[in-house]
Parts: structure tokens; sequence; C-alpha cells
């Protein structure tokens, strides 16, 4: 994909893919919400937001047909409410995250201000949509609506050209991991059998500077390998323990970023790889750990993250290709994993700098219809934050509370292998 100016806006391959894929019981978007201390005010804040929608200017527009078109909506896509109380807060969030997103109606980026009484705090809420950032463009996006709500930096007044965000390529990718199973992976078992349209989710923290020490000791993977080694290992032990202890084909969904450049540029830079607990049960996690490390790096450099350079049935009529393009995406023998998993590291010194004002990150992530629960981590400093989210339809507060606590139990094991 080139990376030269788009001057109508059109939307490259994977913005439209998103877009054709995304559904209103399920809508393909994510938000990371902000716990900010010494927090800008409203007007501060919104001026930062136009700010970032002309930098970044598919964060200002709408879809119509196959281009993005500026337009603008009240308040610029910011409202702002007060609370004060424990049970108004959390619906105030709840009703943001499961409102409806029309990309044809509204601009991909959405945002509600809460100031909380109860704790005397802001809480910033942002909804990005999937067909126009990823969680590093998501970043880029708050960093520079707060540095300039935070006057370290002068808004941008002029709409930014549009851009493609140049992804890499593969000459000859495959199309599954060589550690796949024969079949697609087993969903996560869960306790209800209707989804429903909501999103909750749970937040936990986890000191990580002792950890990234040992996964540094212990060599042979990282920190990021060490939380989706736990990840896989949650599932495998939550789908063992409901279904009479039998083995189950059990996938890991990681996201990957596919940038050229991979820590710039604006946009949807992410596809994905696939993970599989292919591993001894009887195993160390360290050697788990490493075995995980093994399948990134094949599917890395066999390219199963690849994604089509050209839009798949372009010769077609418009009307022709929402329906086929969604239908053969959701084939039922598509390996969509058991589960999803992703975590970013808020490493760059100017992303460090302006996020010194957060308390706490949420990353609430997206469900496709084949996803009941996704943990979505960031790290900031020594501290990461993993947020756990599910449909409520499908998922009971009980059932997150032992996977979190299971979780956590695989921590405790990487401090004592570690030691």
């Amino acid at each position: 994909m080139n990376s030269q100016a788009n001057s109508n806006g059109r939307l490259s391959v994977i913005d439209r893919i998103f877009s054709i894929m995304d559904s209103h019981r399920r809508p393909l978007d994510f938000t990371l919400l902000l716990h900010l201390k010494n927090a800008p005010g409203l007007e501060a804040l919104r001026t930062g937001a136009r700010s970032a929608r002309n930098l970044y200017p598919t964060t200002g527009s709408k879809i119509d047909q196959q281009h993005w078109v500026r337009r603008s909506e009240p308040g610029q896509g910011t409202s702002a409410i007060s609370v004060f109380s424990t049970e108004d807060l959390a619906k105030a969030i709840e009703e943001f995250v499961d409102s409806p997103f029309d990309l044809h109606k509204r601009m991909p980026v959405q945002q509600l201000v809460i100031v909380d009484g109860v704790r005397d705090e802001v809480k910033l809420v942002t909804r990005f949509h999937h067909a126009v950032a990823d969680g590093l463009s998501a970043t880029m996006w708050l960093s520079h609506q707060l540095r300039v709500a935070h006057e370290k930096e002068s808004p941008v007044t002029a709409v930014s050209p549009f851009q493609n965000l140049p992804l890499r390529s593969h000459s000859s990718p495959v199309k599954k991991s060589r550690f796949a199973y024969r079949g697609r992976s087993n969903p996560l078992w869960t306790r209800h059998a209707k989804p429903s349209r909501a999103r909750r989710w749970r937040t936990i923290e986890v000191a990580a500077d002792e950890l990234r020490d040992g996964c540094r000791r212990a060599s042979g993977f990282t920190y990021n390998d060490l939380l989706a080694t736990c990840a896989l290992q949650v599932f495998t032990r939550w789908n063992r323990l409901h279904c009479d202890g039998h083995r189950q084909r059990v996938g890991l969904w990681l996201p990957v970023n596919i940038r050229q450049q991979s820590l710039s540029g604006f946009g949807n830079g992410t596809s994905r790889i696939r993970l599989y607990a292919r591993y001894g049960e009887r195993a160390s996690l360290v050697s788990k750990c490493r075995e995980i490390r093994r399948q990134v790096f094949w599917s890395n450099r066999h390219g199963e993250w690849a994604i089509p350079t050209e839009f798949p049935l372009a010769y077609l009529p418009p009307w022709a290709i929402s329906p086929l393009l969604r239908g053969y995406l959701r084939r039922p023998g598509i390996d969509m994993a058991t589960g999803v998993f992703s975590h970013s590291e808020l490493g760059t010194e100017e992303i460090s700098e302006i996020f010194q004002h957060v308390e706490k990150i949420e990353s609430i992530g997206l469900l496709h219809a084949r996803h009941s629960l996704a943990i979505n981590g960031a790290t900031r400093g020594g501290r990461t934050w993993l947020t756990f989210t599910y449909d409520p339809g499908l998922l009971s507060t009980e059932d997150i509370q032992r996977l979190v606590e299971m979780y956590q139990e695989q921590l405790d094991l990487a401090h004592r292998e570690f030691q």
C-alpha cells in the first residue's frame, strides 16, 4: 500500500473489510478508559480532540460508500457529564460503550468526559472503531489530545491530508501456523449460549518490573510472551475444568503490528497470528513461554499476518460484495481461536511524558461474534493493567472472578519459577 496523500479519503483495504464486517450486535470498536489526575478542563479537552481530528483526518470523518468524508458533530464527538455515585458512574460508562456506533452516521472516535464527584477525578472514555485505528493509533490520538489540552503543544487548526498507512507485505504468506490443529480451536466454555449486545469488564493491576526482570534472567522469551502464555493457560484450564477434563484444542488470537515502520503511522496497522497450547501440560511455565516465543517467531517469519493488498471481489458490483465477503469471513471452518489477548507498552518518551497524568488505564476490547472474552493489557512504567472484557450474556461475574483468579495464579507461578 502506498503512503501518498489520499485527497479523497478513500478507504484502505483493511478499513473497508472492517467496515463491512461491522455489526450492530458486535460492533468492531474498542474503548480506552483513562483515569486522570490533574485533568484539563472540558474546553481544553475539546480543543485537543478537535486538533487530533484535524491531525488524523479519518477520525473526524464518516463513511460515504467507499470514502472517508469530513463531517462535523455537536461537541465534535466529545460530550461530558458529572456523576456523584459509583452506580451512576458504572451505568454511564456501560451505556456509552454499548451505544450504537454506525460509521455512516457518526465519526469513528467518540469520547465521553465524566467528572467523578465521588473520587474528585476525571474519567476520559474514548471509543475507537477498528476501521480507523488500532491500539497504537489510539494512544497517538489521545497523547496528542492531552498534549494540546495541557498546552504542551499548539493545536492543529488545518485538516491534514488523508494518507494510507504503509503496511508490510509477504511474498508467500501462509494461511495458518504449522502449529495449528486439524480443525478449528474450541471456543471458550460459557455458562449460557445466547450472546448479548453488551460488554462488561474487570481490570487488574500487575507489578511489571519484577516479572520483566525474571523474563530477562530466564531468557528465550519476552514479558509479552509471558502474559500471552498466562492467557493461553487460563483458557486451557477453564475449558478442561468445564469439559469433564477432556483435552481441548485451545488457541490464542494475538493481534500483531504490521506497519512498515513499527512505531509510526496512524490507522489500523494490526493483523493477527494464532498461538496454540502445543506444549506438554506438565512442562514448566518458563518452557511454555519459550514454546510460545517459537510460535510467534515462526508465524511472523512465514507471514501468517499478511492481508490482501487488493480488495477481495472488487470486480463485483458494490451491492454484491458485502454479503459475499461477510459469508466468506464468517464461514464455520475459520479458526478464530479460543479467546483474544493483546498487550502494548507505552514506552516512547513523548507518550510516557503525557501519560504521567494517567492513574489507571482500562482497555475495553472488541468482541468478535465467536469470542466471549478478550484480555487486553497496557503497561506504563512498572505497572501493567489487564482488562478482561466479556459478554455478560455468556459469562457471569462469578465466571470472570474465577478467570481473573486463574490468571493471577499463573503470575504467582511465574514469580516462583523466576526465583
